[in-house]
């Protein structure tokens, strides 16, 4: 059955057995950030950029994790109609986090699992070596149906107060119910047309037809509310580009046919032939579209992947920093762009200058491949210690507590500089810590 829920992945609760997939992609997030934050903010809750994720599925979903995270599958992206109906989605999983409902599972399923929510992101976020947008890693859950029956009752009261809540987020930031409503009926749609028969027995959910008729009923309240074509207009491309990634390629060119000439077309055929590895067709669409919005970081991204792709990585060295200088906030482009240099024929000097860059990715903690590229970059400087170190980072990060020990300890047993040998020390704690936790499980 095809939902929208709160599922707790802080448990690796996963549903019909299947991966979870997490794709990174700036244009996608920066737009899941624009629909979200008023939602937040209408909700005095803080909202980090780094906890909006992508997750690689067919199925119409959304889901709240442990700290606000929040994931949308590809499914829901790619057929929502407009950018209200993703409002509506979103408003729905905020509903959960401001009734308090992951706390109250989490307590509910504390016995189940152990294996934390930060953990898997940083797992995710570690094997995806760039943030380009096709980049898609797989991270396998441990699917446990009765982990999910158990939650069953539970989650049936906590849907219908998420709905109301929605409603209630939507009507303050004069937004449409209907997006939300709309959604539910492509669900009820999608269910039909699997066979799927929805009683009020056994099931995580409130009957979907109850929940579009509370939406029906709201909707008559509603007074003319805001049209937001700028989003739309984002969704459409972003559309175009994760359908041209995820879709197999004869269904690339049967939903955009080469005689469409809008920019849709031209980002879906760029990224068609870029699959194909076909450099002159692919540059030609992306170049036409730096031609139309010469400014646009994502035409540029395309461009960069394409040449880099292609074998052209000092061309898609160039191209990166383009698209570094039209978004400078975007730690998912500077690491691309540091994988393309690394990738060069690079010099000490070179290979110096993006150490502070990715220091700061680092630091900000949600991208561990920026760890690994400094141990490479320290290991080519021949500061194996310094290289061990930041190897050990990254092992953390990821979860491989026992490797990240081993590395540290070998690092600590030569010269560290006094700065990192700091570090060194309070990352030995940490791991010690974990050992010992890891010890009584």
């Amino acid at each position: 059955m095809k939902h929208l829920c709160l599922v707790l992945f802080l448990f690796c609760i996963s549903y019909n057995a299947h991966a979870l997939s997490i794709i990174s992609d700036e244009e996608t997030e920066s737009w899941l950030y624009d629909i979200l934050a008023p939602i937040f903010r209408t909700a005095s809750l803080p909202l980090n950029r780094h906890y909006l994720h992508i997750v690689k599925d067919d199925s119409l979903n959304a889901f709240v994790g442990d700290h606000n995270h929040m994931f949308v599958h590809t499914g829901t992206l790619l057929r929502a109609s407009n950018s209200n109906e993703i409002e509506g989605v979103l408003a729905h999983e905020t509903g959960h986090i401001l009734g308090g409902h992951i706390l109250r599972l989490k307590i509910k399923m504390q016995d189940l699992q152990k294996a934390t929510l930060a953990s898997l992101v940083a797992a995710a976020g570690a094997a995806a070596a760039s943030g380009r947008g096709d980049a898609a890693i797989a991270v396998v859950l441990g699917a446990q149906s009765s982990a999910i029956n158990a939650m069953t009752a539970y989650q049936v009261s906590e849907e219908r107060a998420a709905d109301e809540t929605a409603v209630l987020l939507l009507g303050k930031n004069n937004k449409s119910v209907r997006g939300l409503k709309n959604f539910m009926e492509k669900i009820q749609h999608s269910n039909r047309l699997q066979g799927i028969e929805e009683s009020p027995y056994f099931r995580t959910h409130p009957v979907t037809t109850e929940r579009i008729t509370f939406f029906n009923d709201k909707l008559k309240k509603e007074r003319s509310l805001v049209f937001q074509s700028n989003m739309d207009e984002r969704l459409l491309r972003l559309q175009a580009k994760l359908f041209a990634f995820l879709a197999p390629l004869e269904k690339v060119l049967a939903k955009y046919p080469l005689t469409d000439t809008s920019v849709y077309a031209k980002i879906a055929h760029a990224i068609y032939y870029m699959r194909q590895k076909n450099l002159p067709s692919s540059l030609k669409y992306a170049e036409e579209l730096i031609r139309i919005e010469p400014n646009n970081p994502y035409f540029w991204e395309i461009k960069a992947q394409t040449l880099f792709e292609n074998g052209k990585i000092a061309d898609s060295v160039t191209a990166y920093r383009k698209t570094i200088e039209l978004r400078p906030s975007s730690d998912l482009f500077k690491l691309s762009y540091a994988e393309a240099v690394l990738a060069t024929d690079i010099t000490a000097t070179e290979a110096t200058q993006l150490i502070p860059m990715l220091e700061q990715i680092a630091r900000h903690g949600h991208s561990p491949i920026a760890y690994l590229y400094l141990g490479k970059i320290y290991a080519q400087l021949n500061q194996p210690a310094v290289a061990d170190y930041y190897a050990a980072e990254y092992n953390h990060a990821i979860g491989e507590i026992s490797i990240a020990h081993k590395l540290l300890l070998k690092a600590l047993k030569k010269n560290l500089r006094s700065d990192i040998k700091l570090r060194a020390k309070d990352l030995k704690a940490k791991l010690d810590q974990d050992l010992h936790k890891k010890s009584l499980l």
